[in-house]
């Protein structure tokens, strides 16, 4: 969801800027030219300023702000700190009981406290590229490790019987530890006890210390300049500051409630953004005149009678909204969201059908070679048998066959081309195309998109997703697309079961798999990793990075499997072996096939009914899920088998109790945040909702609603954006 709301949030190149609406809704000239007032939403020109005028800041340190998406004083005067809290007095370290095991990050799972101290031993330890430094701290209460992972820089900065200061959490780690947040010094003090203090994350090379000098520069500079368009009266019904206190409130508060209502106008503002550039799409599309294709109901008759199934409720409410958007003049722009196994690529393929019988040619995009193949393979028959002529364009082509399909593009002898992002290429051109389908399309970027549009006059677009999305943030995020949801499964599927592998659950587990294979049903075994080629440095332990694909395939090899059959697959084979292989799988010469996640989407085989998932906890909710996906569309009982560690216990409980992938979506957002949507934080948003910020959500809701009600409004934010672009 991440990936697609920074989708969402990027410029579009493509699109004109629109102008603002007259008193009746017409374009008016742009206010954009000499004379022009300078666009509101932000700060005078001055904010506008590189950050680079500040004292200190050189090319490197501009550099690397620039990588976080800080570009001007105000992006500075504006930045979110991490969170801001009172700062706790010292407590005996006799006192400290452990929270949780750490994992180099820091942990939500307590509130930070404070210890005070004197240096009483120090040790250090590497494990290929990751260390630990041990600091012994006693306070004549008792003794504790201070820990610092990863950050063997500091081994020459703290001498033995020195003074420190340490807010952290205390720890399980082989013994009672400190895992430090914050260090303080004799010369360099934590915050007095009692204190507001304002924190601040590290942006690569910078520190927060110097982050927040840079911030309160900027705003010392700026502060007087900020002018707000929002209505007066529309903040104070949603308590919400001017611009001009929320950059105030988020870099000197004077207590936790002005810092909430701070950063709560801090992530309207972004949305502010996002909804601007949405509203400008859909504006420019408006403008724009499509290919009508039109289909009467004797015709629609004719194309549903290809598939050699029925169509559920579902699809047949999906199908009737794809046939009325490309019999306009205004260029289709559907977003079709629908769970695995729901039948999206059947709609896909007959809206192609549709645009075929108007005369015009079809792309049909996906993220991969392999769901590109599956796609052709699947559906080459159906094709051919309603006259269609279709043809593949991928990476791995041969430059004479690459030719071919190009040229067939290029004349029109080809209707509908199945490809990768080999479609985006300079020499691919099309007679008359009509119609984009880009399956997966949260793996592609805007831009991206309308390269493939771009080779057509406003073509109709249909983007295709099996990440399923929760429909208000949906709304959203996708708010210049028409939205259609696909629940249902088709009919025939079999029961599915999630059960996550615990000690006591192994051998039931293994009775499952052996059963499957013995009535002749395949398994999938997925393992995240290739090879120990993989391991994040060269001394990296295997231990710690658990199994790989070609070790779990060496080692099945040997086992009771191996008479069944058993194939690996992974993204280095070269495509025509990865192809012989899925095809021993599917036909059953191999029952087992030990993948990667490349066989996440596009695999279909009904008589797989058994997912192995090995390092679940390396892998999130949608992803877990997608991967399941490949199982259970037959008739038979089905079986996901989630091998993973605790510290994904919660994901794992989810699984076993959810199947619908849109409940899980909904968990997942609760469960993480959304993370970067839209920029509007660096990092996840449990701690800042938790002080009064609002959710993504609720200030994409916001945005929409207030341009809504004042089209203007969203005209002056879409020309001052580039300001609060991250």
């Amino acid at each position: 969801m991440a990936r697609a709301a920074r989708d969402s949030a990027s410029a579009d190149s493509a699109a004109e800027r629109p102008r603002p609406p007259d008193s009746r809704g017409r374009r008016r000239a742009s206010a954009t030219g000499p004379g022009a007032a300078p666009p509101q939403g932000a700060a005078e020109p001055a904010a506008r300023l590189s950050p680079g005028v500040l004292s200190g800041v050189g090319p490197r340190r501009l550099e690397l702000l620039a990588r976080a998406g800080i570009l001007s004083l105000a992006d500075l005067a504006l930045f979110a700190p991490r969170g801001a809290a009172i700062f706790p007095k010292a407590q005996p370290i006799a006192s400290l009981e452990p929270a949780a095991a750490p994992s180099g990050r820091n942990s939500a799972s307590a509130a930070p406290c404070r210890i005070q101290g004197r240096v009483v031993k120090l040790s250090f330890s590497r494990f290929g590229r990751r260390s630990l430094l041990r600091v012994g701290v006693d306070d004549g209460s008792g003794q504790i490790d201070v820990l610092f992972f990863n950050q063997a820089w500091l081994r020459g900065r703290f001498q033995i019987g020195e003074s420190i200061d340490v807010l952290g959490r205390a720890v399980d780690a082989k013994g009672r530890g400190f895992q430090c947040l914050r260090l303080g010094s004799e010369a360099r003090p934590l915050p007095a006890a009692g204190t507001l203090a304002v924190e601040y994350p590290s942006l690569g090379g910078l520190s927060p210390e110097f982050l927040a000098d840079l911030c309160r520069r900027a705003l010392e500079r700026i502060g007087d300049q900020f002018r707000d368009p929002l209505p007066p009266e529309w903040l104070a019904a949603h308590d919400l500051p001017d611009l001009r206190a929320c950059a105030r409130g988020l870099h000197g508060p004077a207590d936790e409630a002005e810092f909430g209502r701070a950063l709560r106008r801090r992530a309207l503002e972004r949305s502010l953004v996002v909804q601007a550039r949405i509203a400008a799409r859909r504006a420019a599309r408006l403008e724009r005149q499509a290919t009508r294709i039109r289909c009467t109901d004797a015709e629609e008759r004719v194309v549903l009678a290809q598939f050699p199934f029925v169509f559920t409720a579902g699809q047949l409410k999906v199908a009737a909204d794809l046939r009325d958007d490309l019999a306009r003049s205004v260029p289709m722009r559907r977003l079709l969201q629908g769970d695995v196994g729901s039948g999206k690529t059947a709609l896909g393929l007959y809206a192609c059908l549709l645009a075929a019988r108007a005369g015009v040619q079809s792309a049909f995009m996906a993220p991969t070679e392999l769901l590109a193949e599956q796609h052709i393979l699947g559906q080459e028959e159906l094709c051919l048998g309603a006259g269609l002529r279709v043809a593949r364009l991928t990476g791995s082509l041969s430059q004479a066959r690459r030719r071919e399909v190009e040229a067939g593009l290029a004349d029109g002898s080809i209707d509908l081309v199945f490809g990768t992002h080999a479609l985006f290429s300079e020499s691919v051109r099309f007679k008359r195309l009509g119609l984009a389908v880009i399956d997966e399309q949260h793996r592609f970027g805007v831009e991206q998109r309308q390269r493939l549009a771009g080779k057509g006059r406003d073509v109709h677009v249909l983007l295709m997703t099996a990440t399923p999305i929760p429909r208000s943030l949906a709304l959203s995020v996708y708010g210049d697309l028409d939205l259609s949801v696909l629940r249902e499964r088709p009919p025939g599927r079999g029961p599915m079961e999630t059960l996550w592998v615990r000690k006591e659950h192994k051998a039931q587990a293994l009775a499952r798999i052996s059963g499957a294979l013995e009535r002749g049903e395949r398994v999938y075994w997925v393992v995240p990793r290739i090879g120990a080629a993989e391991a994040e440095g060269p001394q990296e332990p295997p231990a710690a990075l658990g199994a790989s694909a070609e070790a779990r395939f060496a080692k099945l090899s040997r086992s009771n499997f191996a008479r069944y059959g058993i194939e690996l697959v992974h993204g280095r084979l070269d495509p025509e072996q990865r192809s012989l292989r899925l095809e021993r799988f599917r036909s059953g010469e191999a029952r087992l096939l030990v993948a990667t996640t490349v066989i996440e989407v596009g695999v279909d085989v009904p008589e797989a009914t058994v997912m192995v998932i090995e390092g679940a906890e390396r892998l999130g909710l949608a992803q877990l899920h997608q991967l399941r996906g490949r199982v259970g569309r037959g008739p038979q009982p089905n079986v996901c088998l989630l091998y993973g560690k605790p510290v994904a216990a919660e994901r794992m409980a989810l699984l076993e109790r959810l199947q619908d992938g849109f409940r899980i979506a909904e968990q997942d957002l609760l469960l993480r945040g959304m993370g970067e949507l839209a920029g509007l934080r660096q990092a996840g948003a449990s701690d800042l909702a938790a002080q009064g910020a609002l959710s993504p959500e609720e200030s994409l809701r916001l945005a929409r609603e207030l341009f809504h009600s004042n089209p203007t409004l969203a005209f002056e934010y879409h020309v001052a954006g580039a300001t609060f672009d991250s």
